[in-house]
């Protein structure tokens, strides 16, 4: 579904659900769409008139389409470059073999020679970047935290923010990569809060969010009441990250293994915080502990 956000902005709500996207279409002098995971959507959009691609950062609901887009140039964040040459941090389960006692496998029922790599990458993209289309310019927004190189973009004539995978759906945020930066995710978040939009839409939430600094404040909120939740079980039993899982202190379930990875790979990027802060510590192989 179309839906129009400004004279020349459109958001492309997916209708497809779980590994698809929402984009951002600006259908002015210079045709560009932000992300392309929006399934059977895209055929509104009309590929093969697309000028400019961006991809707010390298995850497969977001790049899925862009082989798509023959004629586009393709533009990046450049700390996402080297990611979306690699598989397994495409499909967001890099660092498997060392949670998992179960074998890699291809998470989504997707065969990779399918997948079109290497995925082209033309440009790049940076923060505070201005994007001229003709009659409509927007922002560049490097917003790190989901990934190190995610972006957002501001579009100030609409006084609207497209959020990417600063999601605010009812299970984020997600911060399972690894090196993933808590505190640069926090930082994001509230540089958002800071600019006080009128309006934000992110990639997996079918709706417009109108005054969202309530939303995003309880969003940000949700990392630090995971954090309490870890340190409460550690000052109780220490523990491994496999024991801390199976606690569900971050999901509620796991109805398959890649959720169940994505908690433990969250728990270690807590754990690794909570470590530089002095509030935890290995106290065995393995086995972390309260300080």
């Amino acid at each position: 579904m179309l839906f129009q956000a400004g004279r020349k902005v459109y958001v492309v709500f997916n209708e497809d659900g779980y590994t698809f996207g929402n984009c951002m279409l600006v259908d002015d002098d210079v045709r560009l769409l932000i992300d392309s995971g929006a399934g059977r959507e895209l055929d509104q959009v009309q590929p093969e008139n697309i000028d400019i691609l961006i991809n707010t950062h390298h995850h497969y609901d977001h790049v899925r389409g862009n082989e798509l887009f023959t004629r586009a140039q393709v533009l990046l964040h450049p700390i996402e470059h080297p990611c979306i040459q690699d598989l397994e941090k495409v499909m967001a389960i890099h660092g498997w073999d060392q949670l998992m006692s179960q074998g890699l496998f291809n998470v989504q029922a997707i065969d990779p020679n399918d997948l079109p790599q290497p995925w082209r990458v033309d440009g790049e993209i940076n923060d505070g970047q201005e994007i001229d289309c003709g009659s409509t310019k927007f922002m560049v927004l490097h917003t790190p935290g989901h990934s190190k190189g995610h972006c957002a973009f501001y579009f100030p004539e609409e006084d609207l923010v497209f959020l990417g995978d600063i999601c605010l759906t009812k299970v984020g945020p997600w911060y399972g990569e690894e090196g993933a930066d808590l505190n640069d995710f926090i930082d994001s978040i509230n540089r958002i809060i800071e600019m006080k939009p009128g309006r934000v839409v992110t990639s997996h939430v079918n709706q417009v969010f109108d005054n969202p600094g309530v939303v995003l404040s309880e969003y940000r909120d949700r990392i630090l009441k995971r954090e309490k939740r870890i340190l409460r079980e550690l000052k109780a039993n220490p523990s491994t990250i496999d024991q801390l899982a199976d606690k569900h202190l971050i999901y509620r379930q796991h109805p398959s293994l890649p959720v169940l990875f994505w908690e433990k790979s969250m728990l270690r990027n807590h754990l690794q915080r909570l470590t530089k802060l002095g509030l935890v510590k290995e106290i065995d192989n393995g086995v972390f502990g309260s300080v």
